[in-house]
């Protein structure tokens, strides 16, 4: 377990670009997905893993230790940059892939592409490897509602890049909207890393049609996420965000974190269920 401290919250809001869920976020989101992997799955992802680094003996899935490492890979790949995100805008509720996927520059079909490159015993253990980590990140991109949201102004003619351009000033701390979504929100949320991904299990799932949920595609989750960037951009004009912008918003972050961990899970399993021939 890890308590968060006020401190890495002030230092992680002052950073000028904004990271996907963050490291703890998306972290949340493939511990939540482990838990729910099936003993098969499991151990298939190990031994995706074991081809880059030889495990310990006895050690099991470590989802979140690669959760974040499509963001390190981006710092070096700056053409990966797209793939995190789409940008379906905010006066319209649908996806249309030929406005808001141009050449599959989008979440959206980078989540088809390694998905299918998972499942492929064609591919060699490293390209496999790769691509397991490109699936478990940016299905945690995509339900983060700034990720699949964009807001145009029509005076200007410019986009606002899903509200890191948006300054707002969150508990006292300048920051921008998209880093209140990406790290704030949940820092705030999250003072006990290992308690919170247990809390779906008796706070949040119980009572739902997990089997409903869990199903989707990409493009779904990408326009669910979507709706609730209504809420995200609902904030007063002075940008001053504290209590009342948390607790309004706390909710949604805790609903779309627990649905990437399920509906991640399902990915890794169906993706993983044709490769029993895989060396």
């Amino acid at each position: 377990m890890r308590t968060i401290g006020a401190g890495l919250l002030l230092a992680t809001l002052s950073l000028g670009q904004a990271w996907g869920w963050g490291q703890e976020g998306h972290s949340i989101v493939a511990e939540i997905a482990q838990r729910r992997l099936d003993p098969i799955t499991r151990q298939k992802i190990e031994a995706l893993l074991a081809a880059e680094a030889p495990p310990l003996a006895h050690a099991s899935v470590a989802l979140a230790s690669v959760a974040s490492w499509a963001d390190d890979y981006r710092d070096t790949h700056p053409e990966s940059e797209g793939w995190h995100f789409v940008n379906i805008p905010m006066d319209r509720a649908t996806y249309d892939p030929s406005a808001d996927c141009k050449n599959g520059d989008c979440a959206v079909d980078a989540i088809a592409r390694y998905t299918g490159i998972l499942s492929d015993c064609s591919k060699s253990a490293h390209e496999r490897l790769e691509a397991l980590k490109f699936v478990v990140h940016f299905v945690g991109d995509i339900h983060q509602p700034l990720h699949s949201s964009d807001r145009w102004d029509p005076y200007t003619g410019k986009d606002d890049k899903g509200g890191n351009l948006d300054p707002v000033t969150f508990f006292g701390q300048g920051s921008n909207l998209h880093a209140v979504w990406d790290v704030g929100l949940i820092m705030r949320t999250v003072y006990d890393w290992g308690a919170y991904v247990v809390r779906p299990e008796t706070t949040w799932f119980p009572g739902r049609d997990l089997g409903a949920l869990r199903g989707g595609t990409p493009a779904d989750w990408a326009v669910e996420a979507h709706h609730f960037a209504q809420a995200a951009y609902d904030y007063p004009d002075d940008g001053i965000l504290g209590l009342q912008y948390l607790n309004k918003n706390r909710p949604i972050v805790d609903r779309q974190l627990a649905l990437a961990g399920v509906r991640l899970a399902r990915t890794l399993q169906d993706a993983l269920r044709p490769t029993d021939s895989c060396p």
